[in-house]
């Protein structure tokens, strides 16, 4: 369980941000949140990506 709590310790700082908008792109899926915070969303080779800006 540990380990689950690592991985999402880098989502903190977009927990609990408003989605202004959401916009879908040929292969990634970008979520804007209040405050300037973006999620990407990408598959890659069949697995989940995610990178959040800052993070």
């Amino acid at each position: 369980m540990q380990q689950a709590n690592l991985t999402l310790a880098k989502y903190d700082g977009i927990r609990g941000q408003e989605i202004l908008e959401i916009e879908e792109g040929e292969n990634e899926v970008t979520v804007i949140l209040r405050d300037n915070r973006y999620l990407f969303v990408k598959v890659v080779d069949g697995k989940l990506i995610t990178t959040s800006v800052p993070e």
